[in-house]
């Protein structure tokens, strides 16, 4: 499944590539053989294999030669793109100039089940801002307490009304004593205005 290719470090033209490669991209090898890999990335990802063949090839100046891996989307034949795992190495000829060799695997489906599972959790978060909204808007709801402005009874989540002391009474620790206000002992006993 997966295609196997080498390719000029200078030109950065397949010299040789498997089959295999059809299945990835659509392309055969034939078509794809003297080819650059610029023309069969997209653009940003021929960006970042420029860039990762340049740390390749310092890495053999310096007698490191290490294996480097990278997600690249190619170019596919019927013109979509395919997400790639592309795994890259340098090699010596022995009576040549050194070679780019490298392995190419297709991760669309990994790719598309990662961008999903990214689409959820963006769903998710939405969702779960959405909720801490509502409940704020249902904390300042509960700081309302319905009370009718002629006889003062207060209506309770079951829409049933209580007289205010009642209602106190049930929902709190609290207790009433009972006494009047200087205004109401003026309306509601006249006769007594004049004393304390």
């Amino acid at each position: 499944m997966d295609a196997v290719w080498l390719i000029d470090p200078v030109s950065l033209k397949f010299e040789y590539i498997t089959p295999s490669i059809s299945r990835i991209s659509g392309f055969g090898a034939d078509e794809t053989i003297g080819t650059s890999i610029l023309e069969r990335l997209t653009p940003g990802s021929a960006r970042r294999a420029v860039a990762m063949i340049a740390d390749i090839k310092a890495a053999d100046q310096d007698g490191t030669q290490t294996s480097h891996s990278m997600e690249l989307e190619l170019n596919k034949k019927n013109g979509e793109t395919c997400w790639a795992e592309v795994r890259v190495k340098q090699v010596e000829e022995p009576d040549g100039p050194p070679k780019i060799v490298g392995v190419t695997r297709d991760i669309s489906n990994r790719k598309n089940a990662e961008l999903e599972l990214e689409n959820q959790n963006q769903e998710l978060a939405k969702a779960l801002a959405e909720k801490e909204e509502l409940l704020k808007e249902i904390k300042e709801l509960r700081k309302l307490l319905p009370i009718c402005s002629g006889c003062r009874r207060i209506r309770d989540e079951d829409n049933q009304w209580w007289p205010l002391d009642e209602y106190v009474r049930a929902h709190t620790d609290t207790n009433f004593t009972h006494t009047i206000c200087p205004p109401c002992k003026d309306i509601y006993y006249p006769d007594l205005k004049n004393q304390t």
